[in-house]
């Protein structure tokens, strides 16, 4: 069906309603628009406005976090933008991702069931209203994600201008690890699904989709070797490694509640820097380079790992569950005045039917087109699977919610069709042994 006569569809309307109503509703209720990381990113976005560079609060060059949101940050930074307007525009990228999953749904199965789930699943996610809502980068890194697939998908799907398709996605793909870092190897699923899809066709497209993505990510390497003699996209993933995931290894090993002593196990690795630094670098832990820093946590991290590793997997799949279930439980009671305990069960009503129905919707996509399921079911596992740390909640299911959404939608109608089938034939033989008596 032409793109043209599915706009005119009421289920795009529909989806279109129920995203301005979600998402503005809560833009009323909710005016707190700052994050956790929310400060270094507007602290680099005013450097780079004054000329100073894409610096730190120390005015040194920033290791930490890559240039993509703070980029976006210093141009509604300028009159007569505001940052709040950044807001708006981040719901409006969400109400965006449902109809375009809405429209997706629809061109494909042409199932009106699948697209209305799938749209109703991004519209009531409460994580993802929730993250909209705050000056951090998953909305946008959630676009350039959602932009990646669909261009690879095209390309796959359509043998004219393969190359072009594949290095316009390698080019988004590129900017989006420079949003989020934790998306610098998500060439790699995406490569899986080039070559299921093409088979002994995949080679050029592969290399070219790889080049084109690897390209801004090397040339910020490049940066952060010349400017602080590190080498690698962002320094966030050394500390993760070591207060994070080997926090969560020591910490799953102790009596009592997890999250708490994973707040214990990562304050008693913090402590432990700056001695371990002095003993390594024989100087000042002052005068200890980010690069040093990043090459001590990265080594430390991982032999606490090494030598915790049952417990690493276990902490791995408690940051898993609390990913996938958690579901914005805090988002809600805020909003809603509703006690904690109360908000979870709410979100876990949703979330528990959500993730079997998505695990249904696996089995539909690949019977219906195995090449968008490749590129649904691989995305989705990538960034849970990478992002499933001590650190890990809802905030970082966001970035795969319109591939999960629509996994949900296919497990839907999966459902219904497999319920009409066992109805019907149970009407079959009804009236078999009402004939035969």
């Amino acid at each position: 069906m032409p793109s043209g006569s599915l706009l005119r569809l009421p289920a795009v309307w529909i989806a279109l309603a129920l995203g301005l109503l979600t998402h503005s509703a809560y833009l009323a209720l909710d005016h707190d628009h700052y994050g956790v990381d929310t400060a270094s990113y507007l602290v680099s976005a005013s450097n780079l406005l004054h000329g100073q560079g894409f610096a730190n609060a120390l005015h040194q060059p920033e290791l930490l976090r890559t240039p993509g949101y703070p980029l976006l940050l210093a141009i509604f930074m300028v009159a007569p933008m505001r940052v709040a307007f950044l807001v708006v525009f981040q719901h409006a990228l969400c109400v965006f991702l449902i109809v375009a999953i809405t429209v997706i749904a629809l061109q494909i199965t042409g199932s009106r069931l699948v697209a209305f789930i799938a749209a109703s699943v991004l519209s009531l996610d409460v994580a993802t209203v929730r993250i909209a809502n705050l000056l951090l980068t998953e909305i946008l890194f959630t676009t350039l994600i959602a932009l990646t697939c669909w261009t690879l998908y095209g390309m796959m799907t359509q043998p004219k201008r393969q190359m072009l398709a594949s290095a316009i996605a390698g080019l988004i793909g590129g900017c989006a690890a420079l949003v989020r870092p934790v998306g610098i190897l998500y060439f790699v699923p995406l490569s899986i699904c080039v070559f299921v899809a093409l088979r002994r066709r995949a080679l050029r497209p592969a290399v070219v989709f790889v080049a084109t993505f690897l390209l801004l990510p090397l040339l910020w390497t490049t940066r952060n070797v010349i400017e602080a003699d590190f080498f690698g996209v962002s320094s966030i993933g050394a500390e993760s490694i070591l207060y994070y995931r080997a926090a969560g290894a020591l910490a799953i090993q102790q009596p009592g509640n997890y999250f708490a002593n994973v707040l214990k196990s990562r304050r008693a690795l913090i402590q432990e820097t700056c001695p371990d630094l002095q003993r390594e670098y024989n100087i000042d832990c002052s005068q200890v380079t980010e690069s040093q820093k990043a090459s001590y946590s990265t080594r430390k991290g991982i032999d606490i790992i090494r030598r915790n590793l049952s417990s690493y997997f276990k902490s791995t799949l408690v940051a898993l569950a609390y990913i996938i279930f958690g579901g914005g439980a805090e988002a809600l009671s805020k909003i809603t005045g509703l006690n904690s305990h109360i908000a979870e069960s709410i979100v876990l009503c949703f979330t528990l039917p959500e993730a079997c129905l998505a695990v249904a919707g696996c089995w539909y996509w690949y019977r219906h087109d195995r090449k968008l399921c490749c590129l649904l079911f691989l995305t989705v596992v990538y960034f849970l699977a990478i992002s499933a740390g001590a650190e890990g909640y809802s905030r970082f299911r966001v970035p795969v919610m319109p591939m999960y959404a629509l996994l949900v939608g296919g497990g839907a109608e999966g459902m219904f069709r497999w319920i009409r089938r066992i109805v019907g034939s149970g009407m079959v033989s009804k009236n078999n042994h009402a004939a035969l008596s």
